[in-house]
């Protein structure tokens, strides 16, 4: 650009001429009047021109250069902001584990001196359909203090008992069982008496419903009662929970339980069980779960029906070669489950993600739930876990045994 601008302004110089001397006159004294011609102007233009001419292109290139450089910058200072973000991101989410991790001592020696419920095995064996048209459940909601394992100190549970069964002694809430097309009536009783000691409000969902949440799902203070209704159109196994916020808090502390819906069709079998996974997340010994490991997904114990491994010390006992049917539910609330029974395969497998033959596990989301059939060929044991097997440590296991081995006639 400077170079044909040079040349442009080259081109319109005139040649110069002489300066002329009037006749018989000699050269200029000092001093003396100065005659300026018009090649003169022309040339005093022509390099003022030059000089403006270099003048821009010299501010043009500054100018370009400056804006490369506040380019150089911002682009600098978005890669340290970057950099600053991911720092703090990391520290955040460092912060967060160290507060997880930093909670009080939960072991059995920290709990030593605080009242508690005794270890009672909940019963494994499906409950009946209720008798009648229409099907009433009473659900109490109680507080306890219970352990929900023998190596760790008690915690307090938030539960639910269904028609005056409670499990006491242990973590986990009674199962509810209707028939498919059932009419339902649930009556949620947020602590009866002092005894339930219960000193929030508390709600309950049903996920086998079809209803308005802001009206069958509304949140009511200790003491108070609430009623509704709806009809069971979906088989299945379904999860129910309280639903007051924030809810992770309450599922987290123990307010999750079971439905099923049982298809019309459904085929007899020789045993029905029931088996509902669920997270634990202690706090300070005796006193209300930790939300800050909740919000980590943290648990201290994944148990199956409210205790750690309760069913290897005390196993469900079977018979080989009868038809049994396990109800499954993964009630959270974060955590995946995996279960599979050691040494055979399902034959059929019912979950949200539909049926399935010759399965070896179903996979259950947070929520989900499902059954699986199959058949003990030979007398043994035979483990059922998650097959996540970082979980199973912490308490997501336990045994069927048949009755034949169980009396020294195991097959090796």
């Amino acid at each position: 650009m400077s170079t044909s601008t040079h040349r442009t302004t080259t081109a319109r110089r005139r040649p110069r001429r002489p300066a002329e001397q009037p006749a018989g006159k000699g050269p200029r004294e000092p001093g003396a009047g100065v005659k300026i011609t018009l090649g003169d102007v022309d040339d005093r233009i022509d390099e003022r021109i030059d000089a403006e001419v270099t003048k821009s292109n010299i501010a043009i290139l500054m100018a370009g250069f400056s804006i490369l450089m506040a380019a150089v910058a911002a682009v600098t200072i978005l890669l340290i902001g970057a950099e600053s973000s991911d720092s703090d991101a990391t520290a955040d989410a460092g912060a967060a584990h160290e507060t997880a991790a930093a909670t009080a001592d939960i072991s059995a020696e920290a709990g030593e001196g605080i009242d508690y419920e005794p270890y009672k095995r909940p019963d494994p064996t499906l409950p009946a359909v209720p008798a009648g048209e229409v099907k009433k459940f009473r659900v109490d909601v109680y507080e306890h203090v219970t352990k929900v394992s023998d190596d760790l100190a008690p915690t307090r549970v938030w539960s639910f008992g269904v028609n005056g069964k409670l499990n006491r002694g242990a973590g986990v809430s009674e199962p509810m069982v209707v028939n498919e097309g059932d009419r339902v009536v649930i009556k949620l009783v947020n602590g009866a008496n002092e005894k339930m000691d219960v000193r929030m409000p508390h709600s309950i969902d049903f996920h086998s419903s079809e209803v308005a949440p802001n009206k069958a799902f509304v949140t009511i203070p200790p003491g108070e009662s609430h009623t509704f209704r709806f009809t069971a159109k979906h088989p299945g196994v379904y999860m129910y929970h309280c639903a007051t916020a924030p809810v992770l808090h309450h599922a987290g502390a123990g307010m999750v339980g079971m439905m099923v819906v049982k298809p019309k069709d459904l085929a007899p079998v020789d045993r029905e069980l029931w088996i509902t996974q669920q997270e634990y997340y202690l706090g300070k010994p005796g006193e209300d779960a930790d939300m800050a490991k909740m919000e980590a997904k943290e648990p201290d114990v994944i148990a199956f029906n409210g205790y750690a491994a309760q069913y290897d010390k005390h196993p469900i006992k079977v018979n080989r070669g009868e038809r049994i049917r396990m109800y499954v539910l993964n009630a959270g609330p974060s955590l995946w489950s995996a279960f599979h029974v050691i040494g055979t395969v399902f034959d059929k497998a019912v979950t949200d993600n539909g049926v399935a033959h010759d399965v070896q596990t179903i996979n259950l989301a947070p929520s989900q739930g499902g059954y699986v059939e199959f058949t003990l060929d030979r007398e043994g044991s035979y483990p059922f876990v998650t097959h996540a097997f970082a979980d199973t440590p912490k308490g997501a296991s336990g045994t069927l045994v048949t009755k034949g081995a169980d009396a020294g006639g195991m097959e090796h």
